[in-house]
């Protein structure tokens, strides 16, 4: 498995995204000599992505009947435009490379459309896979999102304290994040957190990655 920092890169390279629905980027990216297939979403790229992160209102996450969690609305609506061919496109390649194992991973915006991918792929076929997110803005509305989505999934949620995007939407407005894990900076001046991007840019050090971390 990639270590973090090659795996961040990865995702933040923009070379062979495919951008489906409503500006859905994504990209399998399958490792044949270790036997695995990374479903990879893509962060922020343009106008509509940074609409939809600003749609932060509850939304019932559907298609799912009768689910009764809620989640991001504007995350829930790219990845509902687009969800089916990327679930498709991963069971094909499964049906062909049986012993390959899933693992998903996004930046940013595409925190959480990794997050709906893994919970997704469990819904269809029971398989609690590993998803490695960095930078991500919160998904989960309520504890049985937060549930519903770690029941899910093997979860590891990158975050930087001074990256001002993982911090939003707010927790007083009823989001939060599935779990947390913190990446080692130094001290942080209060000052400092408003340089938004160098913050947010971060996860490419491979110094500041924790040697053993546990579930």
């Amino acid at each position: 498995m990639m270590h973090p920092s090659d795996l961040f890169r990865r995702i933040h390279r923009r070379d062979n995204y495919r951008h489906i629905g409503r500006e859905l980027s994504y990209k399998l990216f399958p490792v044949f000599e270790e036997k695995i297939i990374y479903v990879l979403f893509q962060g922020s790229n343009g106008m509509s992505d940074w609409l939809h992160n600003f749609l932060a209102i509850p939304k019932r996450m559907e298609p799912y009947a009768d689910c009764g969690w809620f989640v991001h609305a504007g995350f829930a609506r790219v990845w509902r435009s687009g969800n089916d061919t990327i679930m498709q496109e991963l069971r094909m390649f499964i049906k062909m490379f049986p012993d390959f194992k899933v693992i998903f991973g996004g930046f940013s915006h595409g925190g959480p459309l990794a997050m709906l991918a893994a919970q997704n792929w469990h819904y269809l076929t029971g398989q609690v896979c590993d998803c490695i997110i960095f930078g991500s803005p919160k998904l989960a509305w309520g504890a049985d999102a937060q549930r519903v989505l770690s029941n899910a999934m093997n979860l590891t949620n990158w975050i930087n304290p001074a990256d001002a995007v993982t911090a939003v939407p707010l927790h007083r407005w009823g989001f939060r994040h599935v779990r947390e894990d913190l990446v080692n900076v130094r001290r942080i001046p209060v000052l400092s957190k408003l340089r938004i991007s160098k913050h947010h840019q971060i996860y490419s050090d491979p110094r500041i990655y924790p040697q053993t971390r546990s579930h």
